[in-house]
């Protein structure tokens, strides 16, 4: 896999500009709130938790470290209600005139149910809907399918353009390791993952088309943060790497700062990121065999194929 550097110039291109978030109460999302604001973004962030949301502001606001110029304001959001997605948008919007970076950090992990374990698994408990696991999807995959439509809409309809100075807005969406394979015992949240970095696949080349909006996805492994308590021991145990929140928190405002990142997956593992999707787009005229070709062709017919994904056809043209 290609390593993605990060680059302190770049990051700073965040100055000034209107960022909505899901998220940001705690752990990842949190971080990346601290790391925009102090970097003189306007930050206008949801979370479920209203009293760490709140804790994140008054610490933001109350720390004399900032003096670019940035703000961050909090609205309570259960990411399941289309009408408070779209309040998320509408207040910066009325406030600022305009969006330039939407970040999808919203998530919640599974909890341990035996949702498929065969000694709880019956003809009696089958008969129970289990509304832990049709949560789980609708917070971790229905909502990012909303929030990318309502963030387009926004994204794009600048009151004033010239407040965009060039900058590339994007869309960024925070996936999972377990998003881009198996995740053992997260049946439900692993579905969801995959289906965010299949949403990104998909809004990739239409939004950049369509809508001038680039389109990334961040692939955390292990972090720090109360997502990963039930394996922690586990972990630290067998020495493996994990990431801190600003680890990942650093990645996603690159991706929001980068103008030349665009469809990328983002694997973020002991605080370096890899591209998984060059990876892919190289070999995947060896996965495909024989077939590769009539598939590209395909996609193309079908316009779902993204411009530089044709150099798959030419497994040996370099990719230096």
């Amino acid at each position: 896999m290609t390593e993605i550097l990060l680059c302190s110039d770049i990051i700073e291109n965040v100055k000034g500009k209107v960022v909505v978030m899901t998220g940001g109460a705690q752990g990842i999302g949190a971080a990346t709130v601290s790391l925009l604001y102090e970097r003189g973004a306007h930050v206008y962030f949801g979370d479920w938790d209203d009293v760490k949301g709140h804790q994140v502001i008054h610490h933001l606001q109350s720390s004399p470290s900032n003096h670019n110029g940035g703000s961050v304001h909090f609205q309570k959001l259960d990411v399941r209600d289309y009408n408070a997605q779209l309040q998320l948008f509408k207040t910066p919007y009325g406030e600022k005139g305009h969006v330039d970076v939407a970040i999808s950090c919203a998530g919640v992990t599974e909890p341990d149910g035996g949702w498929f374990a065969p000694e709880q698994l019956n003809l009696e408990t089958v008969m129970i809907e289990p509304q832990v696991l049709k949560s789980n999807v609708e917070i971790n995959l229905t909502s990012v399918v909303l929030f990318c439509r309502i963030a387009l809409a926004f994204l794009c309809a600048d009151k004033n353009p010239a407040t965009s100075d060039g900058f590339s807005k994007s869309v960024i969406l925070v996936s999972s390791i377990a998003g881009i394979t198996e995740g053992p015992g997260l049946y439900a949240y692993s579905a969801a993952k995959h289906g965010v970095i299949g949403l990104m696949r998909s809004l990739r080349g239409p939004a950049e088309t369509n809508f001038g909006v680039r389109v990334n996805a961040v692939c955390p492994w292990a972090t720090d943060t109360q997502m990963i308590d039930n394996v922690r021991t586990v972990w630290e145990k067998n020495h493996l790497p994990m990431n801190e929140p600003i680890d990942v928190g650093s990645f996603i405002v690159q991706l929001a700062a980068d103008k030349d990142l665009r469809g990328k997956s983002v694997l973020v593992a002991g605080g370096r990121g890899f591209d998984t999707e060059e990876g892919i787009d190289r070999t995947m005229s060896e996965w495909f065999g024989e077939f590769a070709e009539e598939f590209l062709r395909g996609q193309k017919a079908l316009g779902t194929v993204r411009p530089l994904i044709s150099d798959v056809v030419h497994p040996f043209r370099s990719t230096f």
